[in-house]
């Protein structure tokens, strides 16, 4: 039955260019409006942080109104809804089409009352800011140094007063004071040579990037609290040994990226030396400190800003322009000297603590290494975050050209754990597909765990039939997927440190690692899965994807996230397009059976 009011943010019926659109674009808009004494259809629009424009529609055929709207302050978010004027004889009446309120785009609703107010996002970007190729086409390897592999039989450059593991198989355990004050850090002895034995194994497994942890000098095991920008910690090894991987890994097709970690530093390092354990004068010990600058003391020297309240990471004040000439300014800035030397990108921590500025003036000096690429830490749905009551412009040209995508991994886990439907599974990809620029979505760092969650086997009830599904959804969506260390090896694990075990060598899990290897060589052999065109549905309790390219190379993924056998019906699909319909149809999979947590691929 048609509705009386009807548009849709996800038909180019109703808004032609789908999605995210350049600076210089027109979009046009089209609304159905079969009321009656209609006066007037408004396009009502702002910009974030300004005010509401006004665009009369106007009615051309039928029910349809229509008006084209250019960009008016370029680059950024905007947002818009639909007002509807009616005139009677002696009144009239005022209604409005609004976004849906899980704010996801697509069909919304038709309300007389404003405070219901939802509004539709379109986003605006500077320039197509593509990812290098190699980049596109790689599937990543998330690396956590000191939980890999020991090229030696004993941890190296131990730390003082902190504890080694009597075994590899041992669980991870912190040794925490009253106030939950990590006191004694605690080591495997993984390190980068170890990484290079193992680069066979990883090219075996079809591994074409590697993501390492911190591997800069510093006390602890993760090295997220870095001492010394320009020095590699003893533990994993040093400029020789990093050289050795990185020329290593590319005669075997593999890149190295960097973990950049430019928020914070630690207490115990060569810029605060807040224990004298350095030559330098640091910000900790003198006011007259060169360093000193870097940080925000509120009672010299006990009280100043520190990351989440954690006094062993003091935070870095980014506008200090000595700290940005470190990173990225100077000619041997840290960008510089670690790209230089065959560093293939960074993925910048915490990028919602880095200004824009900040985040620009690394992309601008990584801009002189050709075909490098920059990935940030981001959460949630990039786009339109806030941090710090500051909207963030990550990815509208120039800064990053991906972020990890931790709402793909949330999606994935939600819909086969049942605590989302298939159709709104596909609600929320489409919200995803629809903010962000292509180019970033296709350079999203996708993972299904990190060093930051739970192990996905965990996050699955060690289910491997579910674990099955979660893999290859990462394989098949768009961006880049990510392999966290560990997980291809069954490992299981919960919250930090449990998360973070040593590699099982010898004890995999022979048919977890199977999933894997079949998974990824499917992505590696096809390129629509890589580069494809990308649409997301639902077959009543089936989930789907799309990859296409032309009608000569495309592929179909079909899911079953239940514990039921499912009847596949192609005439349920949703959201209902039919420039895909001749896909399905040619899928030919109308009518087919999928067993519990079981799929199709086509």
């Amino acid at each position: 039955m048609a509705k009386v009011v009807f548009f849709d943010s996800w038909n180019e019926l109703y808004k032609r260019p789908f999605g995210a659109v350049n600076a210089s674009a027109t979009i046009d808009f089209q609304i159905d409006v079969a009321l009656p004494y209609v006066c007037t259809v408004e396009l009502k629009i702002h910009k974030d942080g300004m005010e509401e424009q006004s665009f009369e529609m106007k009615h051309t055929d039928g029910n349809a109104y229509e008006v084209s709207f250019k960009p008016y302050a370029t680059t950024g978010l905007y947002f818009y809804y639909f007002k509807i004027q009616q005139n009677f004889d002696t009144q009239s009446r005022t209604t409005y089409y609004f976004n849906n309120n899980g704010l996801h785009g697509g069909e919304g609703f038709f309300t007389e009352n404003y405070q219901d107010l939802r509004t539709y996002q379109l986003t605006c970007f500077e320039y197509a800011d593509k990812a290098p190729e190699w980049y596109q086409d790689a599937v990543f390897y998330h690396i956590f140094v000191d939980r890999f592999f020991n090229a030696d039989d004993h941890v190296r450059s131990p730390k003082p007063d902190s504890f080694i593991y009597a075994r590899s198989e041992d669980t991870p355990y912190y040794i925490k004071n009253a106030q939950g004050e990590i006191v004694r850090w605690e080591f495997f002895g993984g390190n980068l040579d170890g990484i290079t034995q193992k680069l066979s194994y990883l090219k075996e497994l079809g591994i074409s990037g590697l993501y390492l942890s911190p591997i800069f000098e510093a006390k602890s095991n993760h090295k997220y609290d870095t001492s010394d920008y320009k020095k590699i910690d003893p533990m994993f090894g040093d400029e020789s040994i990093l050289a050795e991987l990185i020329q290593k890994a590319g005669e075997m097709g593999m890149r190295v990226i960097l973990d950049g970690v430019f928020n914070h530093v630690g207490e115990d390092s060569v810029y605060f030396n807040r224990y004298g354990n350095f030559d330098s004068v640091g910000a900790y010990q003198n006011v007259d400190s060169p360093y000193h600058s870097w940080f925000t003391f509120h009672h010299f020297p006990d009280q100043y800003d520190a990351w989440w309240g954690v006094s062993n990471l003091p935070v870095v004040n980014k506008q200090d322009a000595d700290f940005q000439r470190l990173i990225y300014g100077a000619e041997d800035s840290v960008i510089d000297y670690w790209t230089s030397r065959g560093i293939a990108g960074w993925r910048l921590d915490v990028a919602d603590e880095l200004p824009d500025a900040f985040i620009g003036g690394i992309r601008q000096t990584l801009m002189k290494y050709p075909d490098r690429v920059l990935i940030g830490e981001v959460w949630e749905d990039a786009t339109n975050k806030i941090a710090y009551d500051k909207r963030r412009h990550y990815l509208e040209g120039g800064m990053l050209q991906g972020v990890m995508n931790y709402p793909f991994r949330q999606i994935i886990i939600d819909l086969i754990n049942g605590n989302l439907s298939a159709q709104q599974a596909a609600q929320k990809m489409m919200a995803i597909k629809e903010n962000y620029p292509i180019e970033a979505l296709q350079a999203n760092l996708n993972n299904i765990g990190t060093h930051d969650t739970a192990r996905i086997f965990t996050m699955l009830s060690e289910d491997k039939a579910k674990l099955r599904l979660a893999i290859y959804m990462l394989i098949v969506l768009p961006g880049v997927p990510c392999i966290y260390y560990g997980d291809e090896a069954g490992l299981t694990g919960g919250a930090d440190p449990d998360n973070r075990k040593f590699y099982p060598w010898g004890r995999e899990d022979a048919e977890i690692s199977d999933f894997f290897r079949e998974a990824i060589k499917l992505r590696n052999q096809n390129e629509a899965l890589r580069k494809g065109r990308y649409h997301p549905f639902s077959l009543g309790q089936v989930f789907g994807v799309i990859r296409y390219i032309d009608e000569d190379n495309w592929h179909i993924f079909v899911m079953n996230p239940t514990g039921q056998e499912q009847k596949i019906s192609a005439e349920t699909i949703y959201p209902d397009r039919d420039d895909w319909l001749p896909v399905l149809e040619a899928a030919n999979i109308h009518g087919k059976t999928i067993e519990p947590y079981g799929f199709f691929f086509v």
